[in-house]
């Protein structure tokens, strides 16, 4: 509900949250727009800041320049071989003007126009008092140190921008896809190892998809798991009960002396026991073997064939017993592949089922086949009292019963299901408007 409300909310959060990909594509649009961001911006500025400052330290050092030089030629009281040793050594090239501007000293070195750069000019004082104006000009930055210096510079920026698109990429992949997964597996850990129950995830993309898969598939096993556990203590239960009266019954015949008429009721008692025994190992086997599809054989049918064979097969035993079962094909000409012998089986147990559940003064039953869409659609109804609405799932459960004095039943619907499974259809039951309890069995339609 705090989801839902918060979708409300944020019209977008809903649509954020139910897919994954969603996330990962607006995680990728994020992450270009802060990187065209951080390179026109932050990498733009960082390269213009180095060459403002590259600019800077040049200007600096041609003025530093012109304060040394300007101190010299005031020192050696503007002696000409001096000033000229001074220059050549640092590669300087100079012009030293008076008040009225002509030239009091000059230097300037062949091939000077491609090798200064820079400039600088102080006020110098000379002997006597006079003043002049001293220009010097530095030797001009090689293309190889500006280039070195600037691809050392962005190689420094790229590397520290990347490094920081790792670490938010690494988080947001951690945080949204890492994490969950890891989370999972501990989860499914716990599930094998202690039997704890995974709990359902309120994310609703595929990383909380596959939570709540493996949480459905966790009760399912579970629910399995303690129907197995049931039948097997119900099918125990029913074959000791009669087991036991046959031990007894065989423990007097061999140490007492009994009259014949006795001797042949003990033997009749045993007998019905056997019986009674086989007829839960039989309905068993029958269970497990329901859904085995791959070993019974599929053969290609019509629903008009299918339902005139079941009519063959039970009209005549139902009309002894005083029971109507009329048979209507609406789509005689669909075309099926079903196991007959297993189709005998699923219609019989209904019948049986019929029998034993329907409560009827006078049973009535009938079958009805029509198409929808893709799917032939058999409508087996009694004029029973129905179920309860709140257990009609459960009544193609194993061990379900409503005959409270049984131990082991239901596996005859139980077996109905199995075998619409097996054949790729699917069964359910609804009460009908009138009374009654309706059994619908689809079968998938063949279209060659």
């Amino acid at each position: 509900m705090a989801q839902t409300n918060e979708s409300r909310r944020f019209p977008g959060v809903g649509w954020l949250g139910s897919h994954l990909t969603r996330k990962m594509i607006l995680a990728l649009v994020a992450l270009a727009a802060v990187s065209c961001f951080a390179l026109w911006g932050g990498f733009l500025a960082y390269l213009g800041d180095f060459a403002d400052s590259t600019y800077d330290e040049v200007l600096d050092q041609a003025a530093e320049e012109a304060r040394q030089a300007g101190a010299f030629l005031e020192g050696c009281g503007a002696e000409a071989s001096a000033m000229e040793d001074y220059l050549s050594r640092r590669g300087l090239a100079c012009v030293v003007r008076d008040n009225g501007g002509n030239i009091i000293y000059e230097r300037i070195p062949d091939g000077a126009p491609q090798m200064l750069a820079s400039s600088g000019t102080v006020e110098v004082t000379l002997s006597r008092g006079q003043t002049a104006r001293l220009t010097v000009w530095s030797q001009a930055l090689q293309r190889s140190e500006i280039t070195q210096s600037l691809r050392s510079k962005a190689l420094t920026g790229l590397c520290a921008i990347n490094l920081g698109m790792f670490v938010v990429v690494a988080l947001v992949m951690y945080l949204v896809l890492v994490s969950p997964i890891v989370r999972l597996r501990q989860t499914m850990r716990r599930y094998y190892e202690k039997g704890e129950q995974p709990e359902r995830s309120q994310r609703m993309d595929e990383v909380g998809k596959l939570q709540n898969a493996f949480a459905d598939l966790a009760g399912v096993l579970d629910c399995k798991e303690k129907a197995e556990h049931r039948l097997i203590a119900s099918i125990s239960h029913d074959i000791k009960t009669p087991l036991t009266s046959v031990l007894g019954y065989s423990e007097r015949l061999r140490s007492a002396e009994l009259a014949e008429e006795k001797k042949r009721r003990y033997l009749e008692l045993v007998y019905e026991k056997a019986l009674r025994i086989k007829a839960v190992v039989d309905e068993f086997d029958e269970y497990l073997d329901a859904g085995l599809r791959d070993r019974a054989p599929m053969v290609l049918t019509t629903a008009g064939e299918l339902c005139r064979r079941l009519r063959a097969e039970y009209a005549d035993e139902l009309a002894d017993a005083g029971v109507e079962f009329p048979v209507e094909c609406l789509c005689p000409d669909a075309q099926l592949i079903c196991n007959w012998e297993h189709m005998r089986r699923l219609f019989g147990n209904l019948i049986s089922n019929a029998f034993q559940h329907a409560g009827a003064e006078r049973l009535e039953l009938s079958l009805t086949c029509r198409r929808e869409e893709e799917q032939a659609v058999f409508l087996f109804r009694d004029n029973g009292k129905g179920v309860p609405p709140e257990l009609l799932r459960q009544i193609f459960e194993p061990l379900y019963t409503s005959d409270q004095g049984r131990k082991v039943s239901g596996l005859g619907l139980s077996i109905c299901k199995s075998i619409a499974k097996a054949h790729g259809g699917g069964i359910l039951a609804d009460n009908a408007p009138d009374g009654g309890l309706v059994i619908r069995m689809s079968l998938p339609i063949v279209d060659l």
